[in-house]
């Protein structure tokens, strides 16, 4: 059985479907893109599979788990498209909060994930003094302090540049490998979805289902093949 399964879930705002027979499987420790156009749903879908909103229709099962039972037993990280971090708090109190929130006395586990991707040396920066770039990346360390095993991404890059966008792709394949992360992301670049993932998958327009998924794991992908597919 796939790690993340979902089975014809259906979102509707009234009487319209934004989605609607949605079905996918993701294997553990897979590294899944979702491109599709805007408005099509996509971080509504996130946060349904995050547990952060209801099912309406369909199911949807994390290791087992429906998403609130897996929210809460902290097996779901969520980074959303702003870093929201803390600008009183330096880079590493910054890392600690979900700890400190949790009842959690543990500085070690914050400076490994900072050295992980070289930032241990910015430890004690305030987030004022750091790039925009590291923000992003560190905003997805956060969502890492409590070792979630299911991490969903939405558009986590889509403030920067493309220059600083190359810079991340690096750290976050290592991060997804070193800690064995089954990661779903939500982006509008097709090349960032090439260069991260083993499976994309393509929406439909609105009511959203999947379209097409491309597994890089089995075939070269060709990016006019995803732009073709995504007209």
């Amino acid at each position: 059985m796939a790690y993340l399964n979902i089975e014809n879930l259906s979102e509707k705002y009234g009487n319209l479907y934004v989605i609607k027979d949605f079905n996918l499987c993701v294997n553990k420790g897979d590294f899944v893109s979702i491109i599709g156009k805007f408005g099509v749903g996509k971080s509504t879908l996130l946060k349904i599979i995050a547990g952060i909103m209801p099912i309406q229709e369909g199911s949807i099962i994390v290791d087992g788990l429906a998403p609130k039972e897996a929210l809460a037993q902290r097996m779901i990280g969520i980074k959303f498209q702003k870093s929201n971090l803390l600008p009183w708090r330096n880079v590493l109190n910054n890392l600690l909060l979900p700890l400190e929130l949790s009842g959690i006395n543990d500085n070690d586990r914050a400076l490994e994930l900072l050295e992980l991707v070289d930032l241990k040396p910015i430890s004690d920066l305030s987030i004022s003094q750091i790039s925009g770039g590291t923000e992003q990346l560190l905003s997805i360390l956060r969502c890492l302090m409590l070792d979630p095993e299911l991490l969903l991404l939405d558009e986590p890059f889509s403030s920067l540049d493309e220059i600083t966008r190359e810079g991340l792709y690096e750290k976050i394949k290592i991060i997804q490998t070193a800690k064995r992360k089954t990661v779903l992301m939500v982006t509008h670049s097709i090349n960032e979805a090439i260069r991260l993932s083993d499976k994309i998958i393509v929406l439909s327009e609105k009511p959203t289902k999947v379209k097409k998924v491309f597994n890089a794991k089995k075939d070269k992908i060709n990016i006019n093949e995803i732009k073709k597919c995504l007209r």
